[in-house]
This record gives structure tokens, C-alpha cells and sequence, in this order.
């Protein structure tokens, strides 16, 4: 029995090995990255549900086309993120009451949503309602409220804290997110380049 769950466990292992190699040569082929194929074996989206905005506004939309925006605050990633409630955004979603939903404008183009409850019984209704449209996520930790998802165009964080029974969720457009990441690299860069 020992040596069958010996030569089980090294199938497995030789089987990841494959997979892993294969995705690593694959990724010469392409200029989609080993990092995201990763991440889309474990952490993907239910099949069709992949988002590509939220109520309405698509992800890159420029701020000029989007009515009923109100300046909410500024998160100062990526050189500042302009964050915007919206007049006469139903705060509710199913049975769920939502605290807040912001708007998240990078360089005048919809980058994000962050959507925020309050309390156990909103969040566990939010919850249900984010996995029956999403699928149920990653969850890394079985102790940790926290819900991972990585897609083609988006990702999305779900989580949520017991000390202030305070929920997120977080989806953002992939697209714009490697642009920030170009943006911070450009900025570094310049860094070096002029403070010494």
C-alpha cells in the first residue's frame, strides 16, 4: 500500500512538473505571461461571468462619457486614482444593503469599482450573491474571509474583516492595471535617471 502511494504521489508530481513546462514554453509563444496562465488555472472565473465593467461603464471608458458622477476622493496609487460615487446608484443588491460603491478613474479611464457593506448579515448575503454569479474563488487561507478571481480582462478581490464586519470587493480592468504597472516602472526609472 506504501509503495502504491509512493509512486501516486510522484505521479502527481511529474504531472505538475509537465504542466508547468508546458505553460512555460507555451508563454515563449505567446505574450501572454506564465504569472497570469497561472493564475487563471487556480483563481478563474465561473465560465461567461468574467466582467467587463460594472452597472454599465466598461472597463477604459473614458470619464467624459459616464453621467452622474460625483468627486469622492483621491487614492493616490499610480499617481492618483480618482474615486467617484454615482447619483442614483441603488445602493442594494439583492437582500444585501451596500455602505458605499466608488468609481475608480486612472488618467480619466474606469480602472476599478470597490463596492463596500457594513455588518455580518449584508456581507453574507453579498457574498452569496458575488459566488452564485462568479463562482466561488480562490480562498488561500480556509481561515480567511479573503476570495481571489483572475481573468482574460479582470480581476477581483472579495474580503472581508470580523473585527469591523466591514466587506469589499474590488474588480478592476487587467488592461489598465499593466498600464499602471508601466506607468510606476517609467516613474522609478526617471527616479534613478534624475536623483542622482
Amino acid at each position: 500500500m506504501g509503495k502504491k502511494l509512493f509512486k501516486v504521489g510522484w505521479l502527481i508530481l511529474i504531472c505538475c512538473v509537465v504542466l508547468v513546462g508546458s505553460l512555460a514554453y507555451a508563454d515563449t509563444k505567446t505574450e501572454t505571461n506564465l504569472e497570469d496562465k497561472l493564475r487563471a488555472l487556480i483563481f478563474n472565473f465561473k465560465p461567461d461571468s468574467e466582467p467587463d465593467g460594472f452597472r454599465g461603464i466598461k472597463w477604459g471608458q473614458d470619464i467624459s462619457t459616464v453621467e452622474g458622477l460625483v468627486f469622492h476622493s483621491t487614492d493616490p496609487s499610480y499617481g492618483g486614482v480618482a474615486l467617484y460615487t454615482r447619483e442614483g446608484d441603488e445602493l442594494r443588491m439583492g437582500g444585501a444593503e451596500l455602505e458605499l460603491i466608488l468609481y475608480g478613474f486612472w488618467q480619466d479611464k474606469f480602472c476599478d469599482v470597490r463596492v463596500y457593506t457594513k455588518g455580518f448579515s449584508n456581507w453574507s448575503i453579498f457574498k452569496a450573491i458575488i459566488f452564485e454569479k462568479f463562482g466561488e474563488g480562490y480562498q488561500g487561507n480556509k481561515y480567511i474571509e479573503r476570495y481571489t478571481w483572475w481573468g482574460e480582462k479582470a480581476g477581483m478581490v472579495l474580503d472581508y474583516n470580523e473585527i469591523s464586519k466591514e466587506g469589499k470587493l474590488v474588480m478592476w480592468s487587467k488592461d489598465i492595471s499593466k498600464q499602471q504597472e508601466e506607468w510606476e516602472k517609467e516613474q522609478v526609472k526617471k527616479g534613478v535617471e534624475e536623483g542622482w
